[in-house]
Formats: C-alpha cells, structure tokens, sequence
C-alpha cells in the first residue's frame, strides 16, 4: 500500500507541476535577463595580447578553399604581425589581426578581392555574433566624371556620394587644383544592388546633363544585370534575354583605368 501511496503521490506532483508550467508564455522567456555572475575569490584570466578581428566573404557561389586564400591574402596584405584565417561557416571567415595598422590597412585599402571575387568584410567588437553581422557592402573608390562647373563643391559630392550608396570621404590631395578631369569619392556601395552606371544632373537653369561613374578596383560583376559576383555568361537574366553580348547596359568601360581597344 505505501507503495501505491507514493506513486499516486508522485503523480499528484506532476500534475500540479504541469498545471504551474501550463500557464507560462515566450513573453516570459523573453522578459528573462540573464546577467553573468563572478565567482568571489576566483582568478581573472591572465592577460592576452590584443587582436583586431573581421569577418568576411567573398562575392562567388564557388568554394573558397581556406588555406589557400588565407596564404594569398596574407601575401597581399603583408601584415606585420600576421593574420590567422579560420572559416565560421561555409564561405564565411574570421581574420584575426594582431596589430591596429595591419587591419586598418585592409579596411582603407580595399576592395580586396580572391581570384576575382570580391571581399566583402566588416570590423567587429566583443559582443558580436559573427555570424549575424550583416555582410552587404563595400567601400570603394568612385570617380566621377563630367561634373559640370559649378557643381564640383564638398557638399554636392557628398550628395552624389549618396545617391551611390553612403557617403564616406572625399579624396582632397589635389583640392586646391582649378579644374579636373573627374572627382573621387570613397563610397560604401550595396553588393545586394545593381552598379550605377550614371546620374542626371539638373541645373540651375533647369537643363540636364548626364554624370557618369567609373569604379575604381571594381572586380567581377555581370554585363546585363549590373550586380557584383558574377558574370553575365552566368547570369539567369542574361541568358533568358537572348540580346547580343554588345546591347548589355554594362561593359568595361565601367571600370576605372579602361580604354576601349587599349
């Protein structure tokens, strides 16, 4: 009997459990804070050099073998105190500096690319989860050509900054020159958007002119579709339009530093 008397009492309480549990939401899950507790006494961890960290991928639906590419960016960037190269996450990667100047010049310096592909990167801080930091742009050089006169101060180029992507910096060494043949802004442009081939400009007086943009270390991107990470030999809408390769809005004039025939 004292048997049967403690299973009918065992299962009593795991009624009354249930039934306390039953009323509980996710808004009480949510609510929850959960805040870390230090251990009285306990010893802080020694000291380790600091590192400066950024995740990165690049721009390409192929495999990036890890090894390899982390030896050719190293080789590129030439980091004074080295880079370690581990992958998250298929195509996602953490690039751990141990030195401020070496990933700064990674950050000012790009865009970098791999076999082609550009390396789309952000800096991150402790706290982060690195696999939700979102990887959707890239700073770049941009020139802008055929800015009439009188529309070449700080403020408008800021704006054509703008109308590209964000604005981040204009590049003032040749400020105090009378006339150029084009301006550089530093852009951050969206990889999720089709490249801006050119602007319409309205005058003061009403009338019209065309501004055009040339992307400075600009690497694959598609002929019809104007999108960054691939070629129009692979792009579904390419091959569904069925126009010569010549009628595409896009070539290679887009590029800084091209010439047609050279």
């Amino acid at each position: 009997m004292e048997g049967a008397e403690q299973v009918a009492a065992t299962q009593q309480a795991v009624a009354a459990l249930g039934r306390r549990w039953a009323d509980v939401t996710l808004n009480d899950e949510e609510d929850d804070i959960f805040v870390p507790a230090v251990e009285e006494g306990a010893e802080q961890p020694a000291e380790t050099a600091p590192t400066w960290r950024l995740v990165g991928r690049f721009l390409t639906t192929k495999h990036v073998k890890a090894e390899y590419m982390s030896q050719v960016m190293a080789s590129v960037w030439q980091p004074v105190k080295g880079v370690r190269v581990s992958e998250l996450q298929p195509g996602l990667f953490l690039f751990v500096f141990f030195h401020d100047t070496d990933i700064q010049l990674v950050l000012d310096g790009g865009p970098w690319s791999f076999e082609n592909h550009t390396f789309v990167c952000k800096k991150i801080h402790d706290g982060e989860i690195l696999v939700s930091v979102p990887l959707d742009s890239v700073d770049m050089w941009i020139q802008v050509h055929d800015l009439p006169l009188g529309y070449t101060s700080d403020l408008i180029l800021e704006q054509v900054g703008n109308f590209l992507g964000v604005f981040i910096k204009i590049d003032d060494r040749f400020a105090n020159a009378p006339w150029k043949t084009f301006y550089r802004i530093r852009v951050s442009i969206s990889v999720l958007k089709p490249l801006k081939r050119r602007m319409k400009l309205m005058k003061r007086d009403k009338t019209t002119c065309w501004v055009n943009f040339k992307y400075e270390r600009l690497h694959n991107f598609c002929y019809f579709c104007g999108m960054m990470g691939h070629l129009h030999k692979y792009c579904l809408k390419a091959r569904d339009a069925k126009i010569p390769v010549e009628q595409y809005p896009y070539d290679e004039n887009l590029r800084a530093g091209f010439r047609k025939g050279s």
